[in-house]
Formats: structure tokens, C-alpha cells, sequence
């Protein structure tokens, strides 16, 4: 019994890789050809696999856009729009300071400076005001004009036996152009001429500004020389000068030729808008002519002067300001005032 039943069991054991090896191998599905009809398609094809579906290709870019994909259709005329005319930009005015102590020798490009500056002295009484408007070309070029509207004094001083004070309309004009060379040196020249009788000059200067420090700064030389090309050279200072001038030629006077003004000032800025100047220098009349300037005691050729005052600027395009001081040192009537208004735009 054992011994069949060892047998049986050798048996099973060689007989079970057979049985493996005998199986009968899966057979790989073939590829379902896509069907012609969907309704003759069999049932054993059913269960082999369903068809394989059309890929469909994505829309044009024209039926996307909703137009035909017609070359022939007619297209639509598109209208273009004329060109706007090109609006020129504005001229942009740069930053000028406010602080007299920082400001440039010559404006900055596109601004404008109208002043005056109405002055008297005490005894004999003189007054004289002109207006003078400057424009800034560049940060580096101005050019100006000049205009001694009116003065006013005792006719004595020109017509003896006269004693009444009066009220003279100015003849007195000029032009002038200041270049900056570099921020402390410029060299300017002007043309003033006087109306009636006709007398041209040739104003000649060479404007210094250093600046020390924000708060201090240092100039001169901006008022130079004065040459007579014609008659007589025409002040911008005092209108009274030009009528003695003219009034020279009818009695047949000698005219300085010119006049040499050597000054320095110095101003220091005691606040933003606030600032406080000094001028000294020497005026000098060339030749024989002398002085123009009347007086008590007049030195005649040559005059020392000095002055000082303040300037504040309340806003950022208005100066005003007040100074007192003596056109001649030595010509105790000569002692005045003198108001000063700048506007910028």
C-alpha cells in the first residue's frame, strides 16, 4: 500500500510540468479593422472590441474667428485714421533758487526777470528809475532790455533860475547779452543808446560770483566800463546824468568819455527767504569831463561808494527789498534809499 501510494506521487510530480508545458498558449486579440457599418458588425466582433473613432481636426483659425476660409469672399475695407497733428511740448522752466545767495549769474533756460529799482538821493534831490527785463536762452545765455522810464529833480540843477522840481520822462534804452563761461565768471555786453539828443555807448562787464558756502557768497565786476561812442555814454543809474549830458553838447561841454565802476559785493543768507548785502567800490569818470554827480561836496572825478540792504523773497517768484548807502562818500547829500522788486514768470 505504501509502496503504491509512493508511486502515485512520483507520478504527480513529474506529470504536473507537463501539464504546464501542454497548456495551450493565450492568443494575442488581433486589431479590429474599423467597422463599415455600425449595424453589420457581429456579435463576436462586439465582444472583441468596439471600433476604433475618427480623430477630428481642430477648427481653422477662420472659423475660430467666425469668417470664411474663402479667398474669393469679399473683405472688408478698413478705414485708417489720419495721423493727430504732433502737439509741441511746452518749454519746462528749471528750478531757480530762491535763496539770493545760491542763484546763478545768468537765469536758467526759459525763465524771465522783470525788475526795478526806484532810488532818490537826499540833497540836491534826485530821483531815477528804470525797468529791466532779462530772459534766459539757455542755463548759459540771457539777454536783456533796459529802460530809464523817468526821473526826477530840481530844474535849477540843469536850467539856473528854475527852482521847481519836476517830473522827466526817460530817453535812456538798451540791449544786453551775458554769457556764463563757467558758474563764477560771465562776460556780459550791452548797447545803450539815449533818444534825443542821439548818444551811443558800449557797456562792457565781467559778472564774479563765488560761492563760499550756501549761506555766503562774494561777486563783483558785473557794472564794468561804459564807453561813449556817440555824444555821450547814457547811464541806466540816474536819468538826471543823461540830461546834464545833453544839455552839455547845446553849451558845448565836455562829456567824460567814459566811466570805470569797480565794486565787490558780498551777501549772506540769513534765512531761505531772507538775506542781507553789501556793496562798496569806485566810480570813475575818464578825462576831463569830471563828475555828473551833484553834490555838497563832490570829489568830482572819482567817487567812492557804499551800500547795504536786505532782499526777501515771500515767494518763489518775487523779490522785494530795500537798501540805503552813499553814491559818493564824499558828497554828504548823495546819501539815499533805494527799493528793489523782482518778478519771475
Amino acid at each position: 500500500m505504501a509502496l503504491r501510494r509512493s508511486l502515485v506521487l512520483a507520478l504527480a510530480l513529474v506529470g504536473s510540468p507537463l501539464v504546464v508545458v501542454a497548456a495551450p498558449a493565450k492568443k494575442k486579440a488581433a486589431p479590429v479593422a474599423p467597422a463599415k457599418d455600425a449595424g453589420s458588425a457581429s456579435g463576436s466582433d462586439a465582444n472583441a472590441g468596439s471600433a476604433v473613432e475618427p480623430i477630428e481636426e481642430p477648427p481653422s483659425a477662420t472659423e475660430m474667428s467666425g469668417t470664411e476660409d474663402n479667398p474669393d469672399a469679399p473683405h472688408a475695407l478698413t478705414i485708417e485714421e489720419a495721423p493727430k497733428p504732433k502737439v509741441a511740448a511746452k518749454p519746462v522752466k528749471k528750478t531757480y533758487p530762491v535763496e539770493l545767495a545760491q542763484r546763478p549769474i545768468t537765469l536758467t533756460q526759459n525763465l524771465t526777470e522783470i525788475s526795478i529799482s526806484p532810488h532818490f538821493d537826499v540833497s540836491p534831490f534826485l530821483f531815477s528809475d528804470a525797468i529791466h527785463a532779462r530772459y534766459g536762452i539757455t542755463d548759459q545765455l540771457q539777454v536783456g532790455v533796459t529802460y530809464v522810464y523817468g526821473g526826477a529833480w530840481n530844474r535849477d540843477l540843469i536850467t539856473p533860475g528854475s527852482s521847481s522840481v519836476g517830473f522827466h520822462s526817460g530817453k535812456a534804452f538798451g540791449v544786453d547779452a551775458a554769457y556764463s563761461i563757467f558758474n563764477w565768471l560771465a562776460v556780459q555786453a550791452g548797447v545803450p543808446f539815449y533818444v534825443s539828443p542821439f548818444a551811443l555807448s558800449l557797456q562792457l562787464a565781467a559778472p564774479l560770483k563765488f560761492h563760499i558756502t550756501d549761506k555766503f557768497a562774494i561777486g563783483g565786476l558785473d557794472d564794468l566800463l561804459n564807453i561813449s561812442l556817440h555824444n555821450f555814454a547814457p547811464s541806466f543809474y540816474m536819468e538826471f546824468e543823461n540830461a546834464l549830458a545833453a544839455n552839455n553838447l547845446n553849451s558845448q561841454t565836455q562829456n567824460p568819455p567814459a566811466s570805470l565802476d569797480l565794486s565787490i559785493y558780498g551777501i549772506y543768507q540769513y534765512q531761505r527767504q531772507l538775506a542781507f548785502f553789501g556793496r562798496v567800490g569806485l566810480l570813475d569818470y575818464f578825462g576831463n569831463g569830471g563828475s555828473s554827480e551833484p553834490g555838497e561836496t563832490s570829489s568830482g572825478a572819482s567817487q567812492f561808494f557804499i551800500k547795504a540792504g536786505f532782499l526777501y523773497s515771500p515767494m518763489d517768484y518775487l523779490d522785494l527789498g530795500l537798501g540805503i548807502g552813499f553814491d559818493d562818500l564824499s558828497a554828504s547829500g548823495s546819501f539815499g534809499m533805494q527799493a528793489f522788486v523782482n518778478v519771475r514768470i
